[in-house]
């Protein structure tokens, strides 16, 4: 990636938008880009938190390993950051990261972004926003957790994910993200063998069918007439 690139890239990322160009440059020449394929980790939980990263293209997921299997606790996408928990709380990782497609991320040293976030106190405080930010969608995360029924709590988790990766596809909204159903258990806070029930329900009505890609949403409206 060239250097202009690197730093539109940069700026275009919340955290860094209130950086002028100098400080944009200086942070740039020591940003790197980590082309992920997919299933490929970005870091392990437990991990020194040495970079933050930016997520310029391609989903990741965010999970914890728990009495032998994986909790899925987020998927984010292009404009979000990762490792920003441990950024702030000066702590290893809390999750392992891992692309689920091609993904590009920037990854800006820890060291020299405190170094620069001390002398510049808006940008500083663009930091604060942004994991303000965070902390709100993960408090609605917990809500969704702990609230409606079982189906209710899967159809949100589909709806969300239509709503920030979905594609036009004939038919339907591909949601072209290869999760598992353990994975949607765990994003909607049920077991897998309830999942699968739902999902086998969904699909003879006609609302979502498992793809190789991902899930079709056949029929997002129904899908959302659910979830209330």
């Amino acid at each position: 990636m060239e250097a202009a690139e690197l730093m539109r890239a940069l700026s275009r990322l919340p955290v860094f938008s209130a950086f002028d160009e100098r400080d944009l440059r200086a942070l740039a020449s020591v940003t790197r880009v980590k082309e992920l394929e997919p299933g490929e980790a970005l870091w392990t939980h437990g991990d020194d938190a040495e970079w933050l990263g930016g997520i310029v293209s391609g989903p990741l997921k965010l999970t914890r390993p728990q009495q032998r299997r994986e909790i899925l606790v987020e998927v984010l996408g292009p404009g979000a950051l990762v490792g920003d928990v441990a950024f702030s709380l000066r702590a290893p990782y809390p999750f392992d990261v891992v692309s689920l497609r091609r993904a590009r991320v920037l990854l800006v040293p820890v060291r020299v972004l405190r170094n620069l976030l001390a002398q510049r106190p808006k940008a500083a405080v663009a930091l604060t926003v942004e994991l303000a930010k965070q902390v709100m969608q993960l408090t609605r995360r917990v809500e969704t957790l702990t609230a409606g029924t079982v189906e209710q709590r899967l159809a949100l988790a589909l709806v969300g994910l239509a709503d920030r990766f979905g594609e036009a596809f004939p038919g339907g909204v591909l949601v072209p993200l290869r999760l598992r159903r353990q994975d949607l258990a765990s994003l909607a806070a049920t077991t897998l063998e309830t999942t699968s029930r739902r999902l086998t329900a969904w699909k003879r009505r006609g609302i979502v069918l498992p793809q190789p890609a991902g899930y079709l949403v056949r029929d997002l409206a129904a899908l959302r007439r659910i979830t209330e």
